[in-house]
């Protein structure tokens, strides 16, 4: 299988890569700043990019590069936080780029490299529905991601006859799950119906169950442990 992930570099990229690292597929690995971060493949055959995916540029020359993609995973994100009345203009455009703009911009050129059947799968965040203080933009872009995961869906079946949906992921023990303050991590525990942060584990076969299937499309699959039901 050809697999690619954009945004490999963090804990989600990683633990996909880990997974889908075997003899029998062949992987393409994008990441923005640093190599240092990427899990380098040791057993498929591997191609490694380095690509702003807020960049229409280099997304573009990036996906010249590349052909029978049969997964196009998107896990590309950046937060920053504060208060809407305190937030920075600039941080408000930065963290809907990050995550909306980018996802946008590989949907658009990766369409074209896609295979008939293939699977597109974008990675959101609960709070695109449920919303959380201090975290405004980070929402409106998660949001935006559903929103825009509903429609492309629809352009792609009709025309390309891709399947695309999204994940939204509540809190795992992976990523920015692992950044939290232990304060802040119980107060989170207590409202989990499971009182815990999600294995790591599940994404993936959430991931495997999304690629295997023909008839899964335009959906926004929440795997949060009860947080939102």
């Amino acid at each position: 299988m050809n697999i690619m992930i954009a945004g490999a570099s963090g804990g989600i990229g990683t633990l996909l890569t880990r997974e889908f690292d075997t003899e029998n597929n062949a992987i393409t690995l994008t990441y923005k700043n640093s190599r240092d971060k990427l899990y380098i493949p040791r057993y498929s055959r591997s191609r490694i990019y380095q690509c702003d995916f807020t960049s229409d540029e280099q997304v573009k020359g990036a996906f010249d590069e590349i052909d029978g993609i049969e997964v196009l995973i998107n896990v590309m994100g950046h937060v920053e936080n504060e208060l809407v009345h305190r937030m920075d203009v600039g941080a408000w455009d930065r963290v809907i780029e990050s995550n909306l703009k980018t996802v946008f911009l590989s949907c658009r050129h990766g369409i074209t490299k896609v295979v008939q059947g293939g699977h597109i799968i974008n990675i959101s965040s609960i709070l695109g529905s449920m919303g959380m203080i201090g975290a405004s933009n980070y929402v409106a872009a998660k949001g935006g991601v559903e929103s825009f995961t509903k429609s492309f869906a629809l352009e792609c079946l009709h025309k390309n006859r891709v399947f695309v949906n999204a994940i939204a992921l509540g809190y795992f023990k992976i990523g920015m799950g692992l950044t939290l303050s232990e304060t802040i991590a119980d107060l989170i525990r207590q409202k989990i119906p499971l009182k815990d942060f999600g294995d790591p584990n599940e994404i993936v076969r959430l991931v495997k169950y999304i690629i295997s299937s023909k008839y899964l499309v335009g959906q926004i699959i929440h795997l949060n442990g009860g947080l939102r039901m």
